[in-house]
């Protein structure tokens, strides 16, 4: 069954927590847990430890260093019982080898959802196809846990992990007449599921509602239906 992980990025810390607290009686109805990202994250370990006690914590800080410098954070994150962090995957196998088993589940940062093709050919010097490509091969065998891409991207990554030997992390989740903002590369979550995400990263369409409890219901309702006729097949 597909889990969604719900992102508290940016967001106050006692109104993140709250939202988590309203929550956490939603894990039996597929939450995995919530995400944070830098500005939650320097609120300190006892914040974090906090939010454990709501679910599992996802902290995405999409490192990228020397393998000695992204050693240190990932032990860092361990420390404070993190479950998942993100990397990206541009530093290269070598480095993914090196942190892969020290205690988070480390995902790796493909192409950013807000990433338009001008920009891909201009830096990674290919299109977005190619770009995808090339980072998906070097997650591969690795020993890390998963990739985060969008959902459109998915068909991708299957072509390079055919066996699901990794996780599908999908951020850019909207609902059908939301405005993408600065995203690009968005699904629903129904299509999203349909693609083979095995998680679905939402925040603004959940924390941003003024009844989020009910936003977050909607959507692991849509998702559950969507599994169910998978697994109906």
């Amino acid at each position: 069954m597909s889990k969604l992980i719900v992102a508290l990025d940016g967001m106050d810390p006692r109104m993140a927590l709250q939202i988590a607290s309203e929550l956490v009686h939603l894990q039996a109805n597929g939450l995995w847990g919530f995400k944070i990202g830098h500005s939650l994250t320097f609120t300190g370990a006892q914040w974090i430890d906090q939010l454990k006690k709501t679910g599992k914590v996802f902290v995405d800080l999409k490192l990228y260093d020397i393998p000695s410098t992204v050693e240190k954070a990932v032990d860092w994150l361990a420390s404070l019982n993190v479950d998942l962090t993100t990397v990206h995957l541009s530093m290269g196998r070598s480095t993914l080898e090196k942190i892969a088993d020290r205690g988070v589940g480390i995902l790796g940062v493909s192409l950013l959802t807000s990433a338009i093709p001008d920009e891909c050919k201009r830096i990674y010097g290919g299109s977005p196809t190619e770009t995808l490509l090339k980072l998906f091969r070097e997650s591969n065998n690795t020993g890390i846990t998963g990739v985060v891409c969008s959902p459109q991207d998915l068909h991708l990554l299957d072509l390079i992990d055919p066996d699901k030997n990794l996780l599908r992390v999908c951020p850019g989740i909207r609902e059908i007449r939301e405005d993408r903002e600065d995203q690009k590369r968005t699904m629903t979550p129904a299509e999203a599921v349909s693609e083979g995400a095995n998680f679905l990263v939402v925040g603004r369409p959940i924390v941003e509602k003024n009844d989020y409890v009910r936003a977050a219901h909607i959507i692991l309702n849509e998702i559950s239906r969507v599994d169910q006729g998978i697994a109906d097949i």
